[in-house]
C-alpha cells in the first residue's frame, strides 16, 4: 500500500474544511483561474526569500527573482482583467518587496526552501509508522546566533496577526517535527513567522517563538487521527466565512455564493 503523504498544507486544509481536502488532493481538482490575491502573495513571497538569502550576493535579485516569478504566469490563466493589469501587478508587487527588504533587515540565512520528509515517528518511542509520510518545505533557515539553528516560515497578510499566533501555527511545528526527526526530540527548535504585513505603510511583524518534545507529542496524535479519517473517507463541508476565498466554492454552493 502506498503510504499517505501529508504536509502542513495538506493537514491545514484538512483542519479547515475536510471536503475542501478531498476536491484538491482525492479529486485533484484544479480551478481554471488563479486568484489575483494567490498569485501577488506567491509572487512577494518569492522575491523577498531569494533576496533574504541570495540578494548579498546577487546584483539586482529582487528584480531576477521577480522576473523568474512572472515569466511561468499565462495572464489568461489569471483572474487579472488584461495585459496591462498583469504587468501594474509586477511593478506594484516588486516594489512592495523592496520596501519590505528594507524594514527586515540582514538575516544571517543559510538556505531557502529546505525539503523535510519523513515517516511519522513517535517522538515518545521512537517507533516509526511508514505507512504515513510527512513531507515539507521550510521557506528559510537562518542562523540568528552561532550554532543556533531557526526556521523562518513567511506569510503575507492585509493586518497583523495575533502574537499567539507564532506559539499555535501548524506549519512551523511540523518544520520543527521534521527537522527533529534527524536531530531528535529531545531538542528545543527556534522558529518564527514573519509576516508581510501589505497595509497602506508595509509593516513587517515578527512572531518568534519554540518547539519542543511536547508540542511534538500533540502533532503526532492529531496527524494519527487526521491521517486515520481520510482513509476511512470521512469528507465533510466545513461551511463558514473560509468558503468566501475557497477555490472550489462553486463546486459546493453553485455561483450565488461566487457572485
Amino acid at each position: 500500500m502506498e503510504p499517505l503523504l501529508l504536509s502542513k498544507s495538506r493537514l491545514n486544509t484538512y483542519c479547515l474544511c475536510p471536503e475542501k481536502y478531498r476536491l484538491t488532493y482525492v479529486e485533484k481538482i484544479v480551478p481554471e483561474k488563479t486568484a489575483v490575491p494567490l498569485i501577488e502573495g506567491s509572487a512577494l513571497h518569492h522575491i523577498v526569500e531569494n533576496c533574504l538569502v541570495y540578494g548579498k550576493t546577487v546584483p539586482n535579485m529582487a528584480e531576477e527573482a521577480s522576473r523568474e516569478y512572472w515569466t511561468n504566469i499565462a495572464v489568461q490563466e489569471t483572474e487579472y482583467a488584461d495585459e496591462a493589469g498583469f504587468r501594474q501587478a509586477q511593478e506594484k508587487i516588486l516594489n512592495e518587496a523592496k520596501a519590505f527588504l528594507e524594514k527586515i533587515g540582514p538575516l544571517n540565512t543559510w538556505q531557502m526552501e529546505a525539503y523535510f520528509e519523513h515517516p511519522l515517528v513517535d517522538p515518545l518511542t521512537g517507533e516509526m509508522d511508514e505507512s504515513i509520510l510527512l513531507r515539507g518545505f521550510a521557506d528559510i533557515i537562518d542562523q540568528p546566533e552561532p550554532e543556533l539553528t531557526r526556521i523562518i516560515d513567511i506569510k503575507t497578510s492585509a493586518k497583523s496577526s495575533s502574537l499567539e499566533q507564532g506559539n499555535r501555527t501548524l506549519e512551523l511545528t511540523v518544520y520543527a517535527y521534521l527537522l527533529a526527526c534527524e536531530f531528535g526530540f529531545q531538542i528545543q527548535i527556534p522558529v518564527s513567522l514573519l509576516y508581510l504585513v501589505r497595509s497602506k505603510e508595509p509593516k513587517v511583524v515578527w512572531l518568534n517563538s519554540l518547539r519542543a518534545e511536547s508540542d511534538f507529542v500533540k502533532l503526532y496524535g492529531s496527524i494519527r487521527h487526521i491521517a486515520t479519517a481520510i482513509r476511512q473517507g470521512l469528507f465533510w463541508k466545513n461551511q463558514g466565512i473560509n468558503c468566501l476565498w475557497c477555490q472550489h466554492q462553486e463546486l459546493c454552493f453553485g455561483k450565488c455564493l461566487a457572485a
